[in-house]
């Protein structure tokens, strides 16, 4: 059953069981009471009307409002699926500029809200709103026939208690809004202190992380006082409002006796219907504080999905990678928030099957020209293409299929050594994951652990040395076996001996493929086809290790830096 037809079978069935229970109870439970009053005792006079009323009361209550719980929780279940998805799949879509710009924790509350914030909306809906809704047409419409100056002056008084409940509405929820905010800022802070155990724990910032905290529990109180403030004002309004409507309507039933000629059944059907429409009306304000901390608890993850990708697939189209050539042409690429161009008109070729290094001190542009090559961000001007195809119009998940990246900073995932290798390639076999695991010389420290290559790394590896994440990563570029090969300081993170291992592998996997390695420690890229010194964004050098030496310009100071294993920050 689709969503709509579900929702259109709740909305039906609602509207039997509202007019059944507030409707033709009361109609039936009046007349009794009137029957009673005129001294009629006649046991089979009431059979009629204990059919019509009760009977449907009995079914409502046995059987359609167990359909309506049914349909309430397939429903929940259905749109919390469809929801987690749409949010993780907005998230994770975004580019790498957008991510480096949000906290993960505030990204994290943000999806889990949507489709929480989307259940209780629609749950509110559909036991509160619509209901309420059907409430006050059946009971007006009833009143109209049973007395139509009654129905007039009980409209006048919903109108006007509407229109309060609403316009009090609009004000409460920017204080809804803020609540939600301030609430995923929140857990954004306790999401970036608790990632960063080590380093609050290393330099001993408890303290200054608990006054960060401090500020974020700040702001949510103060927004709770501000919702709370906005609804006490909204509360007193309305409590004003139904006082007086209560005793207007209740004087006039009194009296309808006389000014409208009302039987006693009459009187008891106004007074039922008169009850309903108040004490739901009432239930207005509750139900827009409800819908208020809905719209507030979507509304960052709304903003994101209605976010364009910064990096975004121009086209279905899959990348063809026979040889592997990449040209750098002509680009120019200013880094987010910067002014000035970090590259402009740059033009660098790899020739297939060729690699290259890319050296320079920090900030020239090294590792940018690898996350450009990846998509992570793309070029303001010019084009950078893989075998003539433009990188912009193929699809990323191709571009980065043919392409094995090993980051400076390796980042596994809570979950099996296992796991975390055959990610760079899940159809891998148990036989072909262990040999990527020894090529990247992990073996050795992965079967001393208890549990082997089902051993959980802990978040983002931190149950691992450093060296150890870094094998992690290299081995699932080996097991990716891509056509291109990324490096970024894929051996920092190594001691000399297994540095000294890992190269030779690496060595054999650049064989034939088409590689780019940032490197600081300059002994790890001498052996490479071709070395390229950048410096701010710019070649002023490139050739072979042994011509660099020869040149003596910056290669050759760069290298000079370098003794004993000591390398200087670049």
């Amino acid at each position: 059953m689709q969503y709509k037809l579900r929702c259109f079978c709740f909305l039906f069935l609602s509207a039997i069981y509202v007019f059944v229970m507030y409707i033709l109870l009361p109609r039936g439970t009046s007349n009794i009471i009137g029957m009673l009053s005129d001294g009629d005792f006649e046991i089979a006079n009431y059979i009629p009307v204990l059919l019509w009323a009760l009977v449907p009361t009995v079914f409502n209550n046995l059987f359609i409002i167990r359909i309506l719980d049914w349909l309430d929780w397939s429903l929940d279940a259905k749109c919390g699926e469809y929801l987690s998805k749409l949010a993780f799949d907005a998230v994770i879509n975004q580019s790498m500029t957008f991510h480096s710009n949000h906290f993960s924790g505030s990204l994290t509350s943000a999806a889990n809200k949507l489709p929480n914030a989307f259940i209780n909306f629609k749950s509110n809906f559909g036991w509160n709103v619509f209901p309420l809704i059907l409430k006050l047409v059946y009971a007006l419409v009833a009143t109209l026939l049973v007395c139509p100056p009654f129905a007039g002056i009980l409209l006048v008084f919903v109108i006007i208690y509407t229109i309060i409940a609403v316009l009090i509405y609009f004000k409460t929820g920017h204080y809804e809004k803020e609540m939600a905010d301030a609430e995923n800022g929140q857990t954004g802070q306790l999401a970036d202190a608790v990632t960063n155990v080590m380093s609050v724990k290393s330099y001993a910032r408890e303290s200054h992380e608990k006054a960060r905290f401090a500020k974020a529990t700040a702001k949510t109180k103060k927004a709770t006082f501000g919702v709370a403030k906005a609804s006490m004002i909204r509360n007193f309004s309305l409590n004003v409002t139904g006082t007086i409507t209560f005793v207007v309507v209740l004087v006039l039933i009194i009296m309808s006796h006389n000014l409208f000629g009302l039987t006693i059944a009459n009187m008891i059907f106004l007074y039922s219907l008169s009850d309903t429409v108040l004490s739901n009306i009432w239930e207005l304000n509750h139900i827009l504080r409800a819908v208020n901390r809905s719209f507030g608890d979507a509304n960052e993850m709304v903003k994101i999905l209605d976010m364009p990708y910064i990096v975004d697939d121009k086209t279905d189209k899959p990348i063809i990678v026979e040889k592997g050539e990449i040209v750098f042409d002509h680009i120019s690429f200013t880094h987010n928030g910067k002014r000035d161009e970090l590259f402009q008109d740059f033009c660098l070729t790899v020739p297939a099957g060729k690699s290259i290094g890319l050296v320079g001190i920090s900030g020239s542009g090294k590792s940018t020209l690898t996350k450009l090559l990846l998509r992570f961000a793309d070029v303001d001007r010019g084009a950078i293409t893989i075998d003539g195809q433009d990188i912009r119009d193929v699809m990323q998940k191709s571009l980065r299929e043919k392409i094995a990246y090993v980051p400076q900073e390796s980042s596994l995932f809570h979950r099996s050594i296992y796991e975390n290798i055959a990610y760079g390639r899940p159809n891998a076999t148990r036989a072909e994951v262990e040999k990527a695991a020894e090529l990247a010389h992990a073996d050795e420290f992965i079967k001393n652990l208890p549990d082997g290559y089902d051993t959980l790394v802990g978040e983002r590896g931190v149950k691992l040395s450093g060296g150890q994440r870094q094998r992690i990563a290299i081995a699932r570029a080996i097991l990716k076996n891509a056509p291109i090969l990324v490096l970024d300081e894929a051996t920092s993170s190594l001691d000399s001996e297994s540095e000294a291992l890992i190269q030779k592998a690496l060595t054999n996997l650049m064989d034939n493929r088409t590689a780019i390695v940032v490197a600081h420690r300059l002994s790890t890229i001498a052996g490479l086809d071709r070395i390229v010194v950048l410096k701010d964004g710019v070649i002023v050098e490139e050739g072979t290790h042994k011509e660099l030496l020869n040149k003596g310009g910056e290669y050759a100071k760069l290298w000079s830096r370098q003794s004993g294993g000591i390398l200087l920050d670049m």
